[in-house]
């Protein structure tokens, strides 16, 4: 019942994703020929251009970004909730990413490498099966000193 519930949720979510990708340009070409203190209109982020001198974060690109992340997030989870539905063919698990920033300089005594990895990696595969996800150790400290140095033959 729990689940009939999430699932009519979700779709009512992705009729409203879909609806807004559908007359996306029309209504962000409305709220952009809106004066630039009119109420609807909420202000836009600095110009970012591409290297061919088009706009890249025009307020139309923004919004299909953010309704195709969320049509994509509901497609995800109503694919965990009923796994006897197939997928279709441009919808497929997305590989997320996330940059942890290890605060080397503030505690310069502490072991964070060794305590991520563990011995002989053991910490790492633990904590890597248990998330699903893969821990890559990058930057300055990430290489053991003694193996710096090391090449193959």
């Amino acid at each position: 019942d729990k689940h009939k519930l999430e699932l009519s949720s979700l779709q009512s979510r992705l009729r409203i994703a879909n609806a807004r990708l559908s007359n996306l340009e029309y209504e962000a070409a409305r709220i952009d020929d809106l004066p630039h203190n009119h109420p609807e209109r909420s202000p836009s982020p600095p110009p970012v251009y591409g290297p061919d001198g088009t706009r890249k974060n025009t307020r139309a690109n923004r919004w299909r970004e953010k309704y195709g992340e969320e049509r994509h997030a509901c497609l995800e989870r109503i694919m965990d909730l009923l796994p006897s539905t197939s997928a279709p063919g441009f919808i497929s698990k997305r590989k997320r990413s996330r940059k942890i920033v290890i605060p080397v300089e503030e505690f310069p005594t502490y072991n964070f490498i060794g305590l991520i990895i563990g011995p002989r990696g053991k910490t790492q595969k633990d904590m890597e099966n248990k998330t699903g996800c893969k821990i890559a150790i990058r930057g300055k400290g990430s290489v053991k000193e003694g193996a710096k140095g090391w090449r193959n033959g």
